[in-house]
């Protein structure tokens, strides 16, 4: 057997030796740009550091990834700012990445490196390194955004703080029976309405509102609906002996998630000045509406009172002078029908303050539409106006008085007609009835001149009258009637610029006839 050659074994050991060699600086690298990334990427989730420490800590790792660390240096240049290396200097070797965040540049991240450049490749590094270069730079590009997502959030935030900290409106969050969160608002207003959204307890609300507010909050807590508004009175402290003190307060209540878990979030609005303000408008609304009506009723009564003083002046001087007999029964018969206009007015005055109650009976409004204008027709021919009728077939019949009602339907016609009494030109009328939204609907309409806007809710007071000769009691007393049967009665313009009175009777029995 031949001897092998020691030479050759000497140089295949020295090769085998120099690429362990080889594989272990290579590995030395590996590891140090592993450290580098991995020091890095620890930084980009450190939430109590600010952007600027992150930077400057980021271009201090940088020449760690480097065999020739003390020589090496970085730097990074965003927009106006510039975070450096201590022993920062440019060097032979140099490779740079753009910083861009958002799709847009924003600043450069640039390493020096000692080593001298390929030739071939002057001034660049190895792929690995720049590779490197560019994850760091990704990094970089990563911890700004996050950073300013942050800010944004946070700023965000602290405007929300802001408008919920200092809101007139109570704000509170119930969570698992808990209040976990309540503005200061809230914190003045606290009490035991809270008990209401934690236990469900109803011993604080005003008993005429205990109903709707239990409903409402077993829709809520149940998830039967997302959201609930709803005014109501409670009382603030526990009622004792004596007359509590009482709110109103307007909430809403929200189910939302919050943490992670579902939630309550309560606005709550005192809302007992606004309430209180509205009682006394109503209330003065009321005396306006009262004095008008006792300035209607003055009016009407003072003319024939002073007919019959007047009257009464003449027959003592008939009976002074012994005069016929004959011009004193005259005189007496004026006086009885002064006395008798004088009962009419307080008669349609009482029929108003308290009408009869309707008897209510399954009726079919067409027929008793038909009825009301067989009356007038007469007087509508004569005076020459069109009557239209535009009377929806097959009405289902619905409870009303249609006595009561026919008086409305002849009212509103001969108010109609009245009212084009000295117009030139073509005068309409057209009855329509119909069915909407579960109503029976009967419509008056005119080619008159029509009711203003502004006085559409004055025609319905007791005395408003823009008639000569006319008590104004006529409309006042037909609102009346078709308010005791549960419908509405308004006025707006026809379709040829009158007036359109829009009668609505719902078609289910709003009560029982006794």
């Amino acid at each position: 057997m031949k001897k092998p050659d020691k030479t050759a074994l000497n140089h295949a050991g020295f090769s085998a030796w120099a690429e362990q060699a080889d594989l272990k600086k290579e590995l030395e690298k590996r590891v140090r740009e592993s450290d580098c990334l991995y020091a890095i990427s620890r930084l980009f989730k450190e939430k109590d550091m600010t952007l600027d420490e992150i930077l400057q800590k980021t271009v201090d790792a940088i020449p760690r990834a480097f065999p020739d660390s003390d020589k090496s240096s970085a730097r990074i240049i965003l927009e106006d700012r510039l975070f450096k290396t201590i022993n920062f200097h440019e060097l032979l070797r140099k490779q740079k990445c753009d910083i861009i965040v958002y799709g847009v540049p924003v600043g450069v991240l640039e390493v020096f490196d000692s080593e001298k450049p390929f030739p071939h490749n002057e001034g660049s590094f190895p792929d690995r390194a720049m590779s490197l270069i560019a994850a760091i730079a990704e990094h970089v590009e990563r911890t700004i955004e996050q950073k300013q997502t942050e800010k944004a959030l946070q700023e965000s935030e602290e405007r929300f703080r802001c408008l919920v900290e200092n809101s007139p409106t109570g704000i509170f969050i119930i969570r698992n029976g808990k209040v976990i969160y309540e503005n200061p608002e809230e914190k003045r207003l606290s009490g035991p309405l809270a008990l209401l959204f934690r236990e469900g307890n109803l011993r604080n609300i005003h008993p005429d509102d205990i109903q709707k507010v239990k409903d409402g909050y077993e829709k809520i807590i149940s998830g039967e609906i997302e959201t609930l508004d709803q005014d109501f009175r409670y009382y603030p402290r526990e009622k004792e002996d004596g007359d509590p003190d009482m709110k109103w307060v307007l909430c809403r209540a929200s189910s939302i998630e919050y943490s992670g878990e579902k939630a309550v979030l309560v606005n709550k609005l005192d809302v007992t000045r606004a309430k209180e303000l509205e009682h006394l408008l109503g209330i003065e609304d009321k005396m306006a509406s009262l004095g008008r009506v006792a300035s209607g009723m003055a009016h009407e009564i003072r003319n024939p009172l002073s007919g019959i003083n007047i009257y009464l002046s003449n027959l003592e001087k008939i009976i002074d002078r012994g005069q016929e007999t004959a011009r004193g029964k005259a005189i007496l018969g004026h006086i009885q029908s002064a006395s008798n206009k004088i009962e009419s007015i307080i008669r349609r005055v009482m029929d108003f303050s308290k009408p009869s109650e309707p008897k209510l009976v399954m009726t079919d409004i067409n027929q008793v539409i038909g009825e009301a204008l067989e009356l007038l027709s007469v007087i509508l021919r004569k005076t020459g106006i069109i009557l239209e009728k535009v009377l929806a077939a097959n009405l289902p019949q619905c409870y009303m008085d249609p006595q009561l009602i026919g008086r409305v339907i002849l009212n509103l016609t001969s108010n109609a007609a009245e009212a084009m009494k000295n117009i030139e030109g073509t005068k309409r009328i057209e009855i329509t009835s119909f069915i909407k939204d579960n109503h029976i609907v009967v419509s008056v309409s005119d080619s008159g001149p029509g009711v203003p806007a502004h006085l559409r809710r004055k025609v319905f007071d007791p005395f408003y009258t823009t008639k000569k000769g006319n008590t104004g009691i006529g409309l006042s007393l037909s609102h009346r009637i078709i308010s005791d049967h549960g419908g509405s009665l308004g006025v707006s313009a026809s379709r040829w610029g009158g007036a359109a009175f829009i009668v609505e009777i719902p078609l289910q029995r709003r009560y029982e006839h006794q």
